[in-house]
């Protein structure tokens, strides 16, 4: 009587296959093979970036001065740089006072003042942040000629920064776009 060659081989396959599924399953209970579930300290990621109130309050303040130097030029005041540059970088002044010298220059000024709301400071990393506003300039008209010039009105927008802890302390370094503020207003 001859030997069937086929049968050890399926039984050698049946066994590699039982025994590569048993350790696949770990062989043991239940809990053993399930997958194990972060705890709450795991699943954070990075920390969040955080700042001190004292650089909330001054990063705030810059924000209040920026507005306050802006209205008033503005509204008239002479076009000098040199009280925005105590507290904002150098393009960003020359891009504000560029703007204002052209509207002034086509006899453009303002009147009144903005309504400024929900000023936020976000933390970027410890030397940045970015502080965010929503401004209203519906009842800050543009005038020319003692008559207003015919603009949308649009309600509270936001209007963000981005600020850069420098060795003298914080300045507002450039503007954000609207569509990156993480405000709504």
């Amino acid at each position: 009587m001859t030997k069937n060659p086929v049968r050890p081989s399926r039984f050698l396959v049946v066994a590699v296959t039982a025994a590569l599924l048993s350790a696949c399953s770990g062989g043991g209970d239940a809990d053993d093979a399930a997958l194990p579930v972060p705890t709450a300290e795991e699943e954070t990621s990075e920390p969040e970036e955080t700042l001190s109130e004292e650089d909330i309050r001054a990063l705030e303040e810059l924000h209040d001065r920026y507005w306050t130097e802006i209205i008033a030029i503005e509204n008239g005041a002479p076009l000098d740089g040199g009280p925005l540059l105590e507290f904002a970088s150098p393009d960003l002044a020359e891009e504000e006072l560029s703007m204002i010298s052209t509207y002034h220059d086509e006899g453009f000024f303002r009147v009144g003042e903005p309504e400024i709301t929900g000023v936020t400071v976000f933390p970027v990393d410890e030397d940045s942040a970015q502080v965010e506003s929503c401004v209203n300039e519906d009842d800050w008209p543009i005038m020319a000629e003692g008559v207003e010039a015919p603009i949308e009105k649009r309600g509270a927008t936001p209007r963000a920064f981005l600020a850069e802890r420098t060795s003298e302390g914080w300045i507002l370094a450039s503007h954000v776009l609207q569509e990156e503020a993480e405000i709504s207003c």
